[in-house]
């Protein structure tokens, strides 16, 4: 399992103690963008996020898989590394995730 994969699940398991870490929802996905520094606020947007999500998971379905989790990276790494490559700027958002973790900042034990 590669370390995105890692991450992605320590995301999709966030805040769900049922969840399997198999599909991750909307919030989640917003958070963990967040949490890793995808989601900036001017080249990336939370509406840019909700946008991505929706237009990649499977209609009806409130989740996504790590298949289209990778899809949804691949169409927001652009707008976060404007001028590099696709391919660098995809890179680029992998190494801002990898080996990432929720963060609970303001959360009590």
């Amino acid at each position: 399992m590669s370390e995105l994969e890692k991450a992605f699940r320590k995301f999709a398991m966030y805040g769900d103690t049922a969840a399997t870490g198999n599909d991750m929802t909307g919030k989640n996905f917003s958070k963990m963008l967040k949490d890793c520094g995808v989601m900036d606020g001017k080249g990336v947007t939370s509406t840019d996020v909700d946008i991505v999500f929706n237009k990649v998971k499977t209609k009806g379905a409130r989740t996504i898989n790590f298949g289209e989790f990778q899809q949804a990276v691949k169409e927001l790494c652009g707008k976060r590394f404007k001028g590099k490559s696709p391919e660098e700027a995809l890179q680029a958002v992998y190494a801002l995730m990898e080996g990432k973790e929720p963060a609970n900042v303001g959360v009590t034990m």
